[in-house]
């Protein structure tokens, strides 16, 4: 029976004779729901050598690494005056210079021993060398994996990246400069799951108080859940009351945005930028209005995962997000209302869809 095929995943190291591949019927190394359920990482080494020319070894270890990186670079123009010898005067130069910020940090590595020679197992310490040779092997591996682990993120200037590692003890050929250790390592996608949240409600209410009177405009505006996600969709419950009716609203805006930090170097940088925009011309006021003079309406942003990176933090690399409300009078206008509440954008999957 041959061997299972190399994993879809990629290997630093493409090797010939030396591969992983997923288990049986798998397409990924993570099995389970991590966040939810127990989770860990099972598939195969696998090894095939010439028969004359065998894999010489003592001892196999199959190991999960995970790294956190951090790296950007900023420009810097500086100015300077020079002096002249020729003609007496300073004149200026003008040059920029690149700084580099960089952080790279390993913080998990679970090993796990697949194999090692019987001579090693039974002790042996006679002149025999403690090798045997292999020309075919298939080693099954799982490897638990801890319910805190962020998930694998690419976002550009910081990464969150896994690695399954698989080292070989074996003989060394020094005339062949082949030292003692083989390694060998392929990517490893982590996937973290969350349950469907507990209700959290926030409400903003200026409906007909004193300042809602002065603005000449009142609102009702809330949200139910401090979580979101692919299930759970961000929804802003909007009510508006004209209080005077030749008010002149230009727009109401509600918006997801996602803020990006990074810490490398004891500097920090910051990305932000909106997911998704929802608006509502104020030129169709007054007229959309009730017999009561009010307006209201669902504003629901669904939340995509192509769209956004998972609510996630580190020492180094921080991801969350905000939902923003404004109803808008006028550029600079002292009757803006302005109203924001940080939330989580987290994968969620509803327990009863498991």
């Amino acid at each position: 029976m041959p061997p299972p095929q190399p994993s879809n995943a990629s290997s630093t190291k493409p090797n010939q004779k030396i591969w992983f591949s997923h288990a049986p019927n798998t397409n990924e190394f993570q099995q389970g729901l991590l966040g939810l359920t127990e989770s860990y990482l099972a598939g195969n080494l696998c090894i095939q050598f010439p028969e004359v020319k065998p894999l010489k070894a003592k001892k196999i270890e199959v190991s999960i690494t995970g790294t956190e990186y951090v790296y950007w670079t900023d420009e810097v123009f500086k100015t300077r005056y020079v002096h002249d010898s020729i003609i007496g005067q300073y004149r200026e130069e003008t040059s920029n210079e690149t700084t580099h910020y960089r952080h790279e940090k390993q913080f998990l590595n679970i090993p796990s021993l697949l194999w090692r020679s019987n001579d090693l197992i039974d002790g042996a310490t006679s002149k025999k060398e403690p090798y045997a040779n292999i020309t075919q092997m298939i080693l099954p591996f799982q490897i638990s994996l801890p319910n805190n682990l962020p998930p694998s993120m690419n976002l550009g200037i910081g990464h969150i990246y896994y690695n399954v590692c698989a080292k070989i003890k074996r003989k060394s050929k020094f005339w062949k400069l082949q030292g003692s250790e083989k390694s060998i390592k392929c990517e490893c996608l982590i996937t973290r799951y969350s349950p469907m949240p507990s209700p959290s409600p926030v409400r903003w209410v200026k409906w007909d108080d004193q300042e809602a009177q002065k603005r000449g405009l009142g609102y009702d505006i809330s949200t139910n859940y401090s979580t979101f996600g692919p299930v759970n969709p961000v929804v802003v419950n909007l009510a508006i009351k004209f209080l005077t009716l030749d008010l002149k609203l230009t727009e109401i805006f509600v918006g997801l945005k996602e803020y990006r930090l990074f810490k490398a170097s004891e500097q920090v940088k910051i990305e932000k930028g909106y997911i998704r925009e929802l608006r509502v011309s104020g030129n169709q006021f007054p007229g959309a209005l009730d017999a009561y003079d009010e307006w209201s309406y669902d504003f629901k942003i669904d939340v995509l995962e192509e769209e956004v990176s998972w609510a996630t933090k580190t020492h180094h690399i921080e991801v969350y997000h905000k939902v923003k409300i404004k109803i808008i009078f006028g550029p600079g206008d002292p009757k803006n209302v302005k109203l924001a509440r940080r939330i989580n954008i987290k994968n969620i999957l509803d327990v009863n869809d498991i």
